[in-house]
């Protein structure tokens, strides 16, 4: 019992003794603290795709904006899930910061998924890096010319998908709701190269994707897009039928509808561990801002169709929460989707 007594009692003295450094810390200024530090950039995903790119891409520019190093750090598990949990629990301590799939963690939260352990309202948001619309896609030479045709199938539309927390996954049951047609969500794909070849070859007939990864698949003129969800000037989408132009039948689809079109703002952000020191998380804040909107960042994503859309910390923070108390039809369409 006594020697019990004397781990727990040095444990909660090296806590201690932890929580008096990090006071420390805190009370050094923000720049100075920073200034030679390591910041560990983390994607949820494996190498090499969207979130890492875009990550890699504003690196060298935090690095600058910082005057510290930064290192890009991949942990990938759970569909992007397992680094957001690991990053819920980290030291707050600023030097930890990650690229979040924002639909798909928001989804996950609504949805109720067994062993989530954070709230996205506690995260210390720093910034939303990019949006753009999802579209829903077909092949080129599917029987569903227009959206219209998809509303008038009698028949339910077959969707592919990556699986759960993926846009593909959570996209097709909420049309189906809010425009009354019936959807089919089919999952079982190692990614969503294989996801699309089921489209191509006829074993399904729609996907839900980023416009910036659907565009490669129209340039080609192997997909052709029906729908947009959110908002582009792109002249590929010309003439393409917009969510936010179709009105639905009900009070209630037009209100998830809303909370759809404001999901998708969301996109791709940035976040810190909750309970970020003030000084830090505006620190934090400003330096993204800062190499969000640098001319060569800017440039550079639009010439590798990773095109950068700031929005402020505190601004994306109010749109999580607003997403995370949506209407309740809403939420009860991504339960049972989840």
């Amino acid at each position: 019992m006594t020697r019990r007594l004397s781990r727990a009692a040095a444990a909660l003295g090296a806590l201690g003794l932890a929580a008096a450094c990090g006071g420390a810390d805190a009370a050094v200024p923000p720049a100075e603290f920073y200034a030679g530090e390591t910041i560990e950039f983390v994607v949820p995903y494996e190498p090499g795709g969207g979130y890492d790119l875009y990550a890699r891409d504003i690196a060298p520019y935090l690095a600058k904006c910082t005057k510290s190093k930064v290192r890009v750090l991949n942990e990938p598990g759970a569909g992007g899930l397992l680094a957001t949990s690991q990053t819920a629990v980290a030291k707050p301590d600023g030097l930890r910061v990650e690229i979040v799939n924002t639909i798909g963690v928001v989804s996950a939260q609504v949805g109720r998924v067994e062993g989530l352990n954070f709230d996205l309202a506690d995260f210390s948001w720093l910034a939303r890096l990019s949006t753009e619309p999802n579209i829903v896609v077909v092949a080129a030479d599917s029987r569903f010319k227009t959206f219209d045709d998809m509303l008038r199938s009698k028949e339910p539309v077959k969707f592919v998908s990556t699986g759960p927390g993926a846009n593909d996954y959570i996209n097709p049951p909420l049309l189906s709701k809010i425009y009354d047609f019936p959807a089919e969500v089919i999952t079982g794909f190692s990614g969503s190269g294989e996801a699309r070849t089921a489209i191509l070859r006829g074993d399904a007939d729609a996907q839900v994707m980023p416009l910036n990864t659907a565009l490669s698949g129209i340039r080609a003129g192997l997909m052709r897009p029906v729908l947009v969800i959110g908002e582009t000037d792109d002249k590929h989408m010309a003439g393409v039928a917009s969510a936010a132009g179709i009105t639905p039948r009900t009070p209630q689809q037009q209100a998830i509808l809303r909370s759809l079109l404001d999901l998708t703002e969301t996109s791709r952000t940035v976040a810190a561990p909750p309970h970020l020191d003030k000084g830090r998380l505006e620190y934090l804040r400003q330096a993204f801002k800062c190499a969000l909107t640098d001319p060569g960042l800017v440039r550079s994503g639009a010439e590798q169709q990773r095109p950068v859309s700031y929005l402020s910390g505190e601004d994306t923070r109010n749109l999580v929460v607003k997403v995370l108390n949506a209407d309740p039809a809403f939420q009860t369409v991504v339960r049972a989707n989840s």
